[in-house]
């Protein structure tokens, strides 16, 4: 390394067992930092595995399963007040139906979630 300029220090941990950690200290200067940065990247592609799945539905189909979806919780609602309140058989199971029909119709729009089932 010369004299007078500027260096990036990288120091690596790798751990060896026991409780014991291997350590290796690395002096580059910036240009050559940015080479070895680049083969890095390179050498190990970033996969993006945070967050939800995105949907493979388009914006229509999308918003009509957002609409079931609002559908089956309003029924759910509901059918929680009915439970605590009068508890009608009748209507319990006009709302029980009507769960099993939300069930049959988002079908078409990419299944039936899992909290569902």
């Amino acid at each position: 390394m010369e004299t007078g300029k500027f260096q990036v220090v990288c120091q690596y941990f790798m751990p060896v067992g026991g409780g014991k950690v291997w350590t290796k200290r690395m002096l580059f200067h910036p240009s050559c930092w940015l080479e070895r940065a680049i083969v890095e990247l390179e050498s190990r592609p970033v996969i993006e595995t945070r967050g939800r799945r995105p949907s493979d539905l388009n914006d229509a189909m999308k918003e009509a399963r957002n609409k079931i979806l609002r559908r089956r919780a309003s029924v759910v609602q509901r059918l929680d007040k009915e439970m605590y309140g009068e508890m009608r058989p009748v209507k319990l199971l006009h709302l029980t139906q009507m769960l099993d029909a939300l069930r049959v119709e988002i079908e078409l729009y990419g299944g039936v979630p899992e909290s569902w089932k």
